[in-house]
């Protein structure tokens, strides 16, 4: 028994060597097999790479790096630019006319205040004082006239003296109206609807004489507006109802509005004249003295070509320019003779010679002449 199991033993061991053999030298087959199929595949891979590089002028490493402009007729727009100023009619400055001081302000920055609303009350005690002396000095003024009244009617005393008194207590009651009128100069009102924009002065600081300032800033901004001198040359280009492009570039905002009036008169000095357009939106955005740079258009053509002015040649009195062709695998540059019409600083409108679909070379044309290989590289 001990010799049999011995011998089934060493056979079972003998069996499983085999199979660990079997199975070893059948991966390394398989390792070959795959590794000739990487091969196989590599090869056709460089093949296709081959083909493509034949194919793709882009992918050839002796063409020419450019940058093209594919050609599409539409509308046509050109430009020009004008600074303005951000405007409102009503921009008051609340000053007193009376030097005083400043006993209390009754509104706060950013407050929206009516049209005769009290902003600030100032020290009228002194005028007070005056008013109260002249109404004394009215009261005996009024007693001796009646006195005298009296008596006239009955044909006692002297005409002067009765003369005398009414004049007196006339002069007493205007000089009264008067100083009431200068009183209420120290009570400060505002002149116009709006928004406090900002309080300048301090209770208790002196207001209104050579060296105070005003007292408050009181601005509208539903009347808010934006003016623009522009050159006589647009004069015939620029009209009432035009749309132009507002933008404010220190709160990064556009709108598109239209001109609102224009004027009939060019300033002597400068030679321009002044255009307004008055923003229907986003006025809250919008503070007096902002800089706007309004943009207007003097040229708009509908299902027009046009090309970058600067890529515009001249030879012997014909224009050309360089676009890119295909010729059979490649990419090639040509020079193609065109027929222009209006021409402005950054564009040129073109009649004939160039059809949409076209490839005009934009970058790199300095670098190429007609013939050259091209590959056309995007930004």
């Amino acid at each position: 028994m001990k010799y049999l199991a011995l011998i089934l033993i060493t056979l079972t061991a003998i069996a499983c060597g085999e199979q660990d053999t079997n199975t070893l030298e059948a991966k390394q087959k398989e390792l070959i097999e795959k590794e000739n199929e990487l091969a196989d595949l590599k090869a056709e891979i460089v093949k296709i790479k081959s083909e493509i590089n034949a194919m793709d002028t882009n992918a050839r490493s002796n063409a020419i790096a450019v940058k093209a402009l594919t050609i599409e007729a539409g509308l046509f727009k050109n430009p020009f630019q004008m600074q303005g100023l951000v405007e409102s009619d009503q921009n008051v400055m609340v000053s007193p006319e009376v030097p005083a001081k400043l006993v209390r302000v009754h509104v706060r920055e950013g407050q929206r205040i009516s049209k005769g609303q009290l902003i600030a009350s100032l020290d009228g005690s002194v005028a007070s004082s005056q008013i109260a002396e002249l109404e004394n000095a009215l009261f005996l003024a009024k007693t001796n006239y009646e006195k005298q009244e009296r008596l006239w009617n009955q044909n006692i005393g002297s005409e002067m003296q009765y003369l005398q008194a009414k004049n007196n207590y006339e002069n007493l009651q205007k000089s009264i109206a008067t100083a009431k009128q200068q009183l209420g100069k120290y009570s400060l009102t505002s002149p116009i609807n709006g928004t406090v924009d900002a309080i300048m002065a301090n209770e208790g600081e002196l207001v209104g004489s050579i060296t105070g300032g005003p007292i408050a800033r009181i601005v509208n901004l539903k009347d808010i507006k934006v003016k623009a001198n522009v050159s006589e040359s647009y004069i015939s280009q620029v009209m009432r109802g035009q749309e132009v492009q507002l933008h404010f570039p220190s709160i990064d905002l556009t709108l598109n509005e239209k001109i609102a009036a224009v004027g009939n008169v060019i300033d002597v000095n400068n030679r321009t004249f002044t255009v307004i357009v008055k923003p229907s939106k986003e006025l809250s955005k919008l503070k007096p003295n902002m800089l706007c740079m309004m943009t207007a258009y003097d040229y708009v053509e509908e299902n027009t070509i046009s090309v970058p002015t600067r890529l515009i040649r001249t030879s012997e009195d014909k224009h050309f320019i360089y676009v890119v062709k295909t010729n059979g695998e490649k990419r090639e540059v040509e020079k193609r003779f065109i027929e222009i019409g209006d021409q402005f600083p950054t564009a040129t409108i073109v009649t004939a010679g160039l059809e949409q679909g076209d490839l005009v070379i934009t970058e790199g044309v300095n670098n190429v002449i007609p013939g050259d290989e091209v590959k056309i590289i995007e930004d």
